[in-house]
C-alpha cells in the first residue's frame, strides 16, 4: 500500500520525504501516529491495498496525523531489483516511483512468468547481479525507471550494486527477526495491526 503523491507539490512542507535504515518514510516528525508498512514491491495485495486505501492514508499524512514508512520485504525473484531500482530514485520522488511500480507490478510479472526459465538460471550462475540485470531486461523495468531520470546504464549500476544488495539482505534480515513472513505487514505506532476492511483504515488512522 504505497501512496499516491499527486498532491505533494502543493504542500512540500507537510510532507517531508526521508530515508530511514530499513525503508524511507513521509510525512511530519512530530505525527502522533506512526503507521509502517512491509512490503513487496511485486506483490498483488500491496498493489490492491495500494489503490484502494493509499487515498485515505495519503489524507492523514498530508493532515500531520501519521507518519508513514514503507519497508522493503523480499519474496518474489524480481522484488531485489526493483526495490534497488526504488533506492536508486531520488528519495523526494520515492513514493511516486513505489506507486508507478504497482500500478505496474502485474505486467512485470506477467514477463517474467513467460521468460526463459534456462537463461534466467544461467544468469544465476553468474551471480546476483547479473541475474537482477536479467530480470529487469525480461520484465521491462527500464522505461518505468526512466520516467523517474535513471538511465538504462544508471540502472544497470543500481542493481550491480553489492552495497545496495547488502542493505536489501539487511532489511529483509532485520524484518524476519521482528517476525515478518509476509506482505503486507503493517505496525502502527510500534504495534502490528491488521486492517479488517479498507474503512477500518480510516477509524484506526483518526
Amino acid at each position: 500500500m504505497i501512496l499516491t503523491l499527486m498532491a505533494a507539490a502543493a504542500a512540500p512542507a507537510m510532507m517531508p520525504v526521508n530515508d530511514t535504515p530499513v525503508g524511507w518514510q513521509i510525512g511530519r516528525r512530530n505525527a502522533p501516529k506512526t503507521l509502517v508498512e512491509y512490503g513487496a514491491l511485486n506483490c498483488p495485495h500491496c498493489a490492491e491495498f495500494n489503490k484502494l486505501a493509499g487515498p485515505t492514508i495519503m489524507k492523514a499524512v498530508r493532515a500531520g496525523r501519521v507518519r508513514f514508512e514503507y519497508r522493503p520485504f523480499i519474496i518474489f525473484p524480481h522484488d531485489v531489483a526493483a526495490t534497488l531500482i526504488a533506492r536508486c530514485v531520488p528519495v523526494s520522488r520515492r513514493f511516486q516511483f513505489v506507486d508507478a511500480y504497482y500500478q505496474a507490478t502485474r505486467g512485470f510479472t506477467d514477463k517474467l512468468q513467460a521468460a526463459d526459465r534456462t537463461a534466467l538460471e544461467a544468469a544465476g550462475q553468474k551471480g546476483d547481479a547479473e541475474l537482477n540485470r536479467q530480470l529487469v531486461a525480461v520484465t521491462g523495468m527500464k522505461p518505468l525507471a526512466a520516467r523517474f531520470g535513471l538511465t538504462g546504464a544508471a540502472v544497470d549500476r543500481c542493481v550491480s550494486d553489492a552495497k545496495g544488495m547488502a542493505w536489501v539482505n539487511a532489511a529483509l534480515e532485520k524484518a524476519q527477526g521482528a517476525g515478518v513472513t509476509g506482505t503486507p505487514t503493517f505496525e502502527l505506532n510500534g504495534q502490528r495491526v491488521q486492517f479488517t476492511s479498507f474503512d477500518d483504515v480510516a477509524d484506526k488512522l483518526k
